[in-house]
């Protein structure tokens, strides 16, 4: 059997196990879903991080590391499809929270590490990493037919980016007593 194959045979099994455990918990399948990743994304990103880390700094090896993983669950690992690919009206997803707060959640979340790193490589200053990336992978999900390019994904990363650049900048001042 083909070795993508089989990764697409484990991943329905490993879900179809989850959901009989779990019920029909969606917040559980969406994660499940999520961390459907084949096994050669995490040998890209772990060289990544290993090379720029060795070359530069820990922390910018594992950004880049991290990257890789963003740019390949956003836009990489998906299909092109036909449809709906820009929406540019503002904070559309919070008038339908119902349907949407999954997703506004998990793009906070999944910028919380870059806040993180960015963070601790440049303070403040990380925050325009962030916003980089996210627009990075916005516009790439529009020129692949990939995704929704959406300035509220934009926002939502960078909420999760603030976060954790100001968690960083806060550990800063209470533990080593850094001004700015």
């Amino acid at each position: 059997m083909h070795l993508l194959r089989m990764h697409e045979v484990f991943t329905i099994e490993f879900i179809s196990a989850s959901r009989r455990l779990h019920g029909e918990d969606e917040a559980i399948d969406y994660v499940f879903g999520l961390l459907d990743i084949p096994w050669w994304y995490y040998v890209i990103a772990a060289v990544l991080a290993v090379v720029i880390g060795r070359l530069w700094r820990w922390e910018g090896g594992l950004l880049a590391g991290y990257a890789f993983f963003l740019l390949a669950e956003t836009v990489l690992m998906r299909r092109p499809f036909t449809g709906e690919h820009l929406r540019l009206e503002v904070l559309w997803s919070w008038r339908e929270w119902k349907d949407q707060k999954e997703q506004i959640l998990t793009n906070v979340l999944m910028f919380l590490p870059v806040g993180v790193l960015a963070g601790k490589l440049w303070r403040w200053k990380g925050l325009w990493i962030g916003l980089g990336l996210s627009i990075a992978i916005e516009l790439l999900q529009l020129i692949t037919a990939r995704g929704l390019c959406e300035f509220d994904d934009v926002f939502h990363n960078m909420i999760g980016a603030a976060i954790s650049v100001g968690i960083v900048m806060i550990g800063r001042k209470l533990f080593k007593g850094e001004t700015e």
